[in-house]
């Protein structure tokens, strides 16, 4: 991987775009594309640590009086199962298993689905100004 390319093809149009690595990132670069503004590049799969368990084998990890609502939004099991469309509890890694963290209960919380997509979507948008 110490040989970086130095343009990269969109992944949405294909235009050959200016690379630009990124090895502080969980991501392998960056390119800017003129239609498509700043995209990341995923690392290769090669590099990829790979999942250690599913979702739903993590969640008997989780002690019995963490896994039964959202540590986000404090709504219930029975209280997510009652909206509609029901909403499941998602099991999440406070450190993500791509930057080193484990399966271990202290690495774990449980979130809803919808939360669990929030925290990823902030967690997105501080990278950028972090990687900036």
């Amino acid at each position: 991987m110490d040989n970086y390319p130095t343009h990269h093809e969109c992944p949405k149009c294909g235009h050959v775009c200016a690379f630009t690595p990124r090895p502080d990132t969980q991501h392998w670069g960056e390119i800017r594309c003129p239609i498509h503004a700043h995209r990341w590049i995923p690392k290769p799969t090669e590099d990829r640590k790979p999942r250690l368990r599913s979702n739903k084998d993590l969640r008997p990890l989780l002690p019995a009086g963490r896994r039964d609502y959202c540590w986000h939004c404090l709504r219930t099991e029975d209280h997510l199962k009652r909206l509609r469309p029901s909403v499941e509890l998602q099991v999440h890694h406070i450190i993500e298993v791509d930057d080193g963290g484990t399966d271990d209960p202290i690495n774990l919380q449980s979130l809803c689905r919808e939360c669990h997509a929030e925290v990823h979507r902030r967690r997105e948008l501080i990278a950028r100004y972090l990687s900036a």
